[in-house]
């Protein structure tokens, strides 16, 4: 008697859970807002005052080609240990494509615009020390052209500037490590035509 009570109340039982899944199914395929910017800079600012470190935003794009090069170094396996010792990596997302602005982090755009960077294409860094202010960012070359990801020499030179400025417990040694990555990771200069 029991098995044929179960085998009554299942086809009713899956119907409920097929209605269930079926009212609640469109609220689940709608993803929440990414978090602001505003939030996620202070909370690394507070991070960064707690372990004595640097905040790093690096704002980029998911179509950044660039953006993803930066990433590799920052958080990769050669050199991401480092970084994460010195700095609070934020990543604000800016820029997107119409089909994909879902994914940009509230706030992210003024952020930019507010330090300057707004015309910037992407990748753009800023540090902020441990009060939240800024101290450096990639605008660092003449007429405070964007550094991007540091791949032609005098783009490598202007990021070395940047880390002896930002981080003063950072070893010569240590930023020694970080150019030879990038110039051991720039593209090859294009053919001559």
């Amino acid at each position: 008697m029991t098995n044929s009570i179960r085998c009554n109340y299942a086809p009713r039982i899956l119907a409920i859970l097929v209605l269930a899944f079926a009212t609640c199914a469109p609220r689940l395929a709608i993803s929440a807002a990414p978090p602001t910017a505003e939030s996620l800079v202070d909370a690394a600012v507070k991070t960064a005052k707690s372990q004595d470190k640097i905040v790093l935003v690096h704002f980029g794009a998911s179509w950044c080609v660039w953006c993803r090069h930066l990433d590799d170094m920052l958080q990769g396996p050669e050199l991401g240990k480092l970084f994460a010792d010195h700095f609070v990596i934020v990543h604000l997302t800016v820029q997107e494509s119409d089909d994909k602005k879902q994914l940009e982090n509230p706030g992210a755009e003024q952020l930019l615009a507010r330090e300057g960077a707004g015309k910037s294409g992407v990748p753009v860094f800023m540090f902020f020390d441990q009060a939240g202010k800024k101290i450096a960012d990639s605008l660092a070359l003449p007429n405070r052209a964007n550094i991007g990801y540091p791949a032609s020499p005098e783009e490598i030179e202007a990021f070395a500037g940047i880390l002896e400025k930002t981080t003063p417990r950072m070893t010569a040694a240590q930023r020694g490590s970080i150019v030879e990555y990038l110039k051991k990771h720039a593209p090859a200069p294009e053919p001559a035509r």
